[in-house]
């Protein structure tokens, strides 16, 4: 061939799909029409959404199906482990106890506040099977926390363990209490073997009230519906049939009952977590999984006996938890060589915890992973983990399926790829709204179905990254603080003239709380005398840990709002 003569032309190779096209590709086999997951179009609460044909009408219909795990272990807690058929058992008696004893009917609300115990999962399934509406009280909070909660859901009967019950013992206007410690064992023995009856519940009624921060003042109540509770177990069993046909498995059809989940998960988060009691507890029933519950103060110690002693899977490590066991140096005196998959989140966590996790525990061969949403988002709203986590560890992942997301303006205006705004969702599964609550609930509920996440964030290549210094919430250890509750009851305090609450970085808990606190020139107060204040009716992870007390005023807007960003910028540097 001489140099005039052109080559000849050579076809161009296909580039190869994108992650993301791959699990398009995936969620396409497994929503088809005859599909366990098919997916159609249905009219929810007044909006047409999609939705999976295929599912569970109330909470009592997924604790029902729980019979077919019969003698397999639901719940160990210390040497104490309980049966599938052993919980619902004594959910079933508790039940009829709730109806008969305590007048408990459809709709009431029934609080539990403990310490993570098999008790606490009996009394939410004995709740549930007597038509009524759970509260899941924080088990840190205080007496005045707690008298707040039950003055805003009014529930007829809480049920708790002797230490939190104590806090609130002789306080006013508080509902009748059932014991943990004294009260359930002669009541399951009084009622063992009956059934409470038969209850009428439809898929959008109230199942839940979980306490959330929010991003003002103190602590709502999100109203969460038996479908957004179903629909959370739904998303993440999508996610392993996804694994599944991935790896050239069949695509489940309809009528076949989810695959047995033999794995061993650790919970060491807090009860009252959607996170924990929609991802372990309400998702045991539907696929069998044992749960290893981890009570009292978290302890990187005791952590890793219990994975070495039960042999644990899964670990759903939120907030400090994960770095904090790390970081231990008890970490190579055990045997964690069982734990397959560690799921982190609840609050910032950086590329270098992420590869911490990883190299602490090699055994999960790179399979950590991540969910996003919120209290008031209900099911998981976007998920990463495997290569693509490692490939985008400032990423939150991809839309789950039946759920949009869409970035908007502070016009409402939705924004290119790319460019930052605040996170927007729309699923079957949202929150009915705040509890009691129509001015707060209508501030973040829009037309069409859509829920204002509050959180900012980018779409790039259809991965979700939020900006957490963009949003105004303080997660401490995957524990939501309102930066304005801490404001007022520093405002409460005699010598102070203003205060500026909000998250600065911290290494081990996720976001630290700092105060910027103008105090009155003449006074002696102290960085410890404000701390021991607002200890006195906050719970201790709302205690601001990092203080700069200053004189001069703060800087605010024309409109007399706290610029915090600056009052950031002056101190931040102090706090890195």
């Amino acid at each position: 061939m001489t140099t005039d003569e052109a080559a000849p032309a050579t076809a161009a190779a296909p580039a190869a799909p994108s992650m993301g096209e791959i699990i398009q590709q995936l969620r396409g086999r497994l929503t088809v029409p005859g599909a366990l997951f098919e997916v159609v179009e249905e009219d929810v609460r007044g909006t047409t959404m999609p939705v999976f044909r295929n599912r569970a009408r109330s909470l009592g219909e997924l604790l029902a199906g729980s019979q077919r795990f019969g003698e397999r272990t639901y719940l160990v807690q210390d040497d104490r482990r309980a049966t599938y058929a052993t919980v619902l058992r004594q959910a079933e008696a508790l039940a009829a106890a709730l109806q008969h004893e305590h007048g408990v009917g459809p709709g009431d609300r029934v609080g539990i506040v403990a310490a993570n115990r098999w008790e606490w999962v009996v009394a939410f399934w004995a709740a549930v099977s007597a038509g009524a509406v759970p509260v899941a009280f924080n088990s840190y909070w205080t007496p005045d926390e707690i008298a707040y909660g039950v003055a805003l859901t009014e529930p007829v009967l809480l049920v708790g363990d002797d230490a939190r019950l104590a806090r609130v013992d002789g306080l006013d206007a508080m509902p009748p209490v059932l014991s943990m410690d004294t009260d359930l064992p002669r009541v399951l023995e009084r009622h063992d073997g009956q059934r409470p009856e038969p209850v009428e519940v439809h898929e959008d009624d109230p199942a839940a009230l979980i306490f959330t921060s929010g991003t003002t003042g103190r602590p709502k109540a999100v109203t969460l519906s038996h479908r957004g509770i179903i629909g959370f177990t739904q998303v993440n069993a999508v996610n392993d049939a996804l694994a599944g046909v991935a790896m050239g498995g069949p695509v489940p059809q309809a009528g076949d009952e989810l695959p047995l989940n033999d794995q061993v998960w650790l919970v060491t988060s807090p009860l009252f977590h959607t996170s924990m009691l929609f991802g372990a507890v309400i998702t045991g029933v539907v696929r069998g999984m044992s749960l290893v519950l981890v009570p009292g103060r978290f302890d990187p110690e005791r952590v890793l006996q219990v994975i070495e002693r039960e042999r644990v899977n899964m670990w759903m490590a939120l907030g400090s938890a994960a770095p904090r066991v790390c970081a231990s140096p008890d970490l190579g005196r055990y045997d964690t060589s069982s734990v397959q998959y560690v799921g982190v989140g609840g609050a910032p966590v950086s590329p270098a915890v992420q590869q911490r996790v990883r190299e602490a525990f090699p055994s999960t061969s790179g399979m950590i992973g991540m969910g996003y949403t919120s209290t008031e988002g209900c099911a998981v709203v976007a998920n990463i983990g495997g290569p693509e986590f490692l490939a985008h560890p400032t990423s939150t992942g991809r839309a789950t399926l039946t759920t949009a997301i869409e970035l908007r303006d502070e016009l409402d205006r939705p924004v290119p790829d790319g460019e930052l705004g605040e996170v927007h969702v729309r699923s079957p599964y949202v929150m009915l709204g705040y509890w009691r609550d129509p001015e707060a609930s209508a501030a973040v509920l829009k037309p069409g179905g859509w829920l204002a996440m509050g959180d900012m964030a980018r779409m790039v290549d259809g991965l979700l990254h939020i900006d957490s210094r963009a949003r105004d919430m303080i997660l401490v250890s995957a524990e939501n603080v309102s930066p304005t509750e801490v404001e007022y009851r520093l405002d409460e305090h005699p010598d102070v003239v203003e205060a500026a609450v909000f998250a600065v970085d911290d290494a081990v808990t996720g976001d630290a709380v700092c105060a910027v606190v103008v105090v009155d020139p003449g006074s002696s107060t102290t960085a410890d005398d404000l701390e021991a204040w607002c200890g006195e009716v906050l719970a201790h992870y709302k205690v601001p840990t990092r203080w700069h007390l200053v004189h001069e005023p703060l800087p605010r807007t024309p409109t007399g709002k706290l610029v915090k960003h600056r009052i950031r910028d002056q101190v931040e540097p102090a706090d890195r």
